[in-house]
């Protein structure tokens, strides 16, 4: 069995769900993070876009949801949770409603990420990508916030979400790939400026990461550090 490797981009939350998934079940992974334009990775491994994680066996992940039960049953050498199954298509219904607005409110984050904002060249194709997919540059999108952030947390019940993850610890009592999920596309909502975030899914964000023994802000050191000398 060869080594397992990862090819991702640290800003995009399928690779986040590979790693913090890949973390959590302690498989030795080899990472190797590509950048944004890179798209010949991708193609060589047979899939149109990355992330993708060749396992030790030479399966090929992307990190779609749908698939996600299937490597972690692998992954945890065990069954599938039955409790995990019994509410999975309710999880994945929910999510998939919200994720053309999670998508719409996170896109003018994601710049954050050196992979995205250190090259100019790299800014202005996510730039025109933003305006392809959503309308609107990240500024427009950015300026938008409040008002996606309210539907979002209306839609999702996020306050009341919170309320049950802080008195379960986790979704489902025990950790499970639902948290895994929710923390890899809801963690940059702590990003958003000016926006409250209901604080007990902050520490929900938080406690799931140190079960898998996973920073959350892993891609953003450089930008920070360059913060840190201006």
């Amino acid at each position: 069995m060869s080594e397992a490797v990862l090819y991702f981009r640290h800003a995009d939350a399928a690779g986040l769900r590979l790693r913090l998934l890949c973390a959590w079940r302690g498989l030795n992974l080899r990472l190797e993070p590509r950048p944004l334009r890179d798209l010949e990775t991708a193609f060589d491994l047979g899939f149109a876009d990355l992330p993708v994680l060749v396992d030790g066996d030479g399966r090929r992940w992307t990190g779609a949801v749908e698939s996600l039960p299937e490597l972690d049953a692998q992954l945890g050498r065990t069954p599938a949770n039955p409790a995990l199954m019994a509410e999975w298509p309710a999880f994945v219904a929910w999510r998939a409603e919200l994720e053309p607005l999670r998508q719409r409110l996170l896109a003018p984050i994601l710049p954050l990420y050196p992979e995205i904002s250190a090259d100019p060249e790299d800014f202005a194709w996510y730039r025109q990508e933003c305006e392809r997919r959503f309308g609107q540059g990240p500024e427009a999108l950015a300026n938008d916030r409040y008002g996606a952030y309210q539907q979002l947390e209306r839609r999702g019940r996020l306050r009341q979400l919170a309320r049950i993850l802080a008195q379960k610890k986790f979704y489902l009592e025990e950790m499970s790939l639902v948290d895994i999920v929710l923390t890899a596309d809801f963690h940059a909502l702590r990003f958003l400026d000016g926006v409250t975030v209901p604080i007990d899914l902050l520490y929900y964000f938080q406690r799931v990461a140190g079960q898998c023994g996973l920073s959350l802000d892993s891609g953003l050191e450089a930008a920070r550090s360059t913060r840190e000398l201006s």
